[in-house]
């Protein structure tokens, strides 16, 4: 038979003594269990990790930069000018104006000027006061040729008809303008129009000249 014996006081005693003991020598020589990682500074850090770390980090910053610019909208002519900062001054107009549904809706080519081109141009804003609403309507539809064209097909002619039923010039010298004004090279396509960017405006009101 058997016979099983209790561990006596004084055994268990001394065994607390010895691990306590064991632990106090571990903190005072500064060790480190083995199932604690300490990592590596970027300085020890292979090559290849570090290649790793900063592609990593160029990845997080581009897309954080990328969340900041605004999509430009390309549905119509319409919507690409009032979601383009660009041409943010012109896109106030063109939503103020009559004929904002018409850009929206119809086949036409935009000639959108820049907002440096408003420098030129001081008393835009006299446009946006109440009353002047006949100013704005000739001042966008003379920015509007009723067909889609192409840059190309822009500079090939001598003249476009706009919608407001008035003759702008084209001239090829020294560069392409129109009624002065300088046109930048290339055009936007949207789903049912066009967008040329021009770098003066093309028509100024009379009752601002």
């Amino acid at each position: 038979m058997t016979v099983t014996t209790s561990p006596s006081p004084w055994n268990l005693a001394l065994c607390t003594f010895s691990l306590a003991a064991m632990l106090m020598v571990g903190c005072e020589t500064g060790q480190v269990p083995e199932s604690t990682t300490i990592p590596l500074p970027a300085s020890k850090t292979s090559p290849a990790g570090r290649q790793s770390m900063e592609r990593r980090q160029s990845d997080v910053e581009r897309f954080q930069e990328m969340n900041q610019v605004k999509v430009e909208n390309k549905i119509s002519p319409y919507r690409y000018v009032i979601s383009t900062e660009r041409f943010s001054i012109f896109g106030q107009l063109v939503q103020a104006s009559s004929h904002s549904r018409t850009i929206h809706n119809g086949d036409v080519t935009l000639l959108c000027p820049t907002d440096d081109a408003f420098d030129n141009f001081d008393n835009w804003k006299m446009m946006r006061r109440r009353g002047n609403q006949q100013d704005i309507d000739d001042f966008v539809a003379n920015h509007v040729i009723p067909i889609t064209m192409t840059y190309d097909d822009f500079k090939s002619k001598d003249q476009h008809v706009t919608l407001a039923g008035t003759a702008i010039e084209v001239s090829t010298r020294g560069g392409i303008s129109v009624n002065g004004a300088h046109v930048r090279s290339g055009h936007v396509t949207t789903e049912n129009g066009s967008v040329i960017g021009l770098d003066d405006v093309v028509f100024i009101p009379l009752a601002l000249r």
